[in-house]
């Protein structure tokens, strides 16, 4: 599945048991910012705890730019150019990007991993 399917950002909020709302923020339509009245893209946000550090796992997902971004206490991973998502129900979300390879993991359990 790709980041800006439609039903994407359900389907990967529902496998790590989370929910996603739409950011406080969007992403404007052209190279311009957006007017106070204008609409943009949506980004969405949801967070979930991380068994490990006790924290909690902040996914910021940009299905326009294909964009992935995950904070966690102090750390922080960006992926960029995500060409798909894979969904292992119980186990995590794996966004992945082909040129040049990256993964970038997300558990159900809150452990964050990156690769690339």
């Amino acid at each position: 599945m790709r980041l800006s399917d439609p039903g994407a950002v359900e389907a990967i909020a529902q496998v790590l048991g989370a929910e996603a709302k739409r950011a406080p923020f969007q992403v404007p339509r052209g190279p311009r910012r957006l007017d106070a009245d204008e609409q943009g893209e949506p980004v969405y946000q949801l967070s979930l705890p991380s068994e490990e550090s006790g924290g909690q796992v902040l996914i910021t997902l940009w299905p326009t730019l294909g964009r992935v971004d995950v904070r966690l206490g102090n750390n922080y991973w960006v992926l960029k150019g995500v060409e798909a998502v894979d969904l292992y129900p119980g186990v995590e979300v794996l966004f992945r990007r082909n040129d040049p390879p990256a993964f970038l993991f997300v558990s159900v359990k809150g452990r964050v991993a990156m690769v690339g």
